[in-house]
């Protein structure tokens, strides 16, 4: 019985991750951000745009048309790499947009600036969870890597030009410029929140030791924290005594351990540690095998 349970954990447990995100990211976005008239670039912001010509509460619609599709071309084009749970993940977040939006949500404050704080941590850590779980919320991420290959153009760099525009526009047709301003500060915060998440999820980080004393370091890195490590011989520029360096990969809260661990075995050794953001192979995350190769 335990065993059925966890193997229906293991097969479902991305699912209520994307819910959980969904939920919170769609409470950051009409509890702060919407009613401040703030503005984020992509399939998001237009639909902010489309509520605000129309005055209707349509982004969560406006923005599964456009998402749909995008789909429908990334599906061609980039074959198996936009599955079940990122269609999941787009149609509940904007779904629930429309929805809270109905029920008509007070504010929690009347401060732009604490909105735009507030409201992209939320935001961001809604989103942080749902890219964690494997899965996209809208049609920008699949359309910047469309473009990247079609035409090989960049994926950082058409996001970045898709936000221009979009805010471009909503200056142009109805949010001041200080407002705008405000918007960039809330995708910053939202960007800074993602990358919090999905960093603290994986947090590791790259340890490199110079010693003379290599072999206990070696044993304990294998036998006590049970990873890997590769060794490599060498010699100082300084003394021309001959030194190992040795380099692994440890989860954050390890680090302390290692750091006294190194020291009681050579108090000389020289120590480098360093964060790493994506980490794959043996006792790692696995190669993922459907996003597009850069040549």
């Amino acid at each position: 019985m335990k065993e059925q349970i966890k193997a229906f954990i293991t097969k479902t447990w991305q699912w209520y991750v994307i819910t959980l995100g969904a939920i919170l990211a769609a409470i950051g976005y009409v509890i702060f951000i919407l009613p401040m008239n703030m503005v984020e670039g992509g399939v998001t912001g237009i639909g902010i745009i489309a509520q605000r010509l129309t005055k209707l509460p349509i982004v969560g619609s406006t923005s599964i048309v456009i998402t749909a599709i995008v789909f429908v071309i990334a599906t061609r084009k980039l074959g198996k790499g936009f599955g079940a749970r990122s269609v999941y993940a787009m149609i509940l977040l904007n779904v629930l947009i429309d929805f809270l939006t109905l029920l008509k949500i007070p504010t929690v404050t009347d401060d732009i600036l604490l909105a735009a704080f507030y409201g992209g941590g939320i935001v961001g850590v809604g989103l942080g969870l749902i890219y964690f779980a494997g899965a996209s919320t809208g049609g920008g991420d699949a359309l910047s890597q469309i473009l990247w290959k079609t035409k090989k153009i960049p994926i950082g760099r058409t996001m970045i030009i898709t936000d221009i525009i979009v805010l471009g526009l909503a200056t142009i047709i109805f949010i001041p410029l200080e407002k705008i301003m405000y918007s960039l500060i809330f995708i910053f915060i939202e960007i800074k929140a993602i990358d919090m998440v999905l960093d603290g999820i994986h947090a590791n980080q790259r340890v490199l030791i110079i010693t003379g004393k290599p072999d206990r370091i070696k044993d304990y890195i294998l036998e006590s924290l049970g990873k890997g490590v590769t060794v490599f011989q060498g010699k100082g520029g300084y003394t021309g005594e001959d030194r190992y360096m040795l380099t692994t990969v440890i989860p954050r809260n390890t680090v302390p351990e290692i750091r006294r661990t190194i020291s009681s075995f050579d108090e000389k050794a020289f120590v480098i540690i360093e964060d790493v953001n994506q980490v794959y192979g043996e006792g790692f995350d696995s190669l993922p095998k459907d996003e597009p190769v850069k040549k």
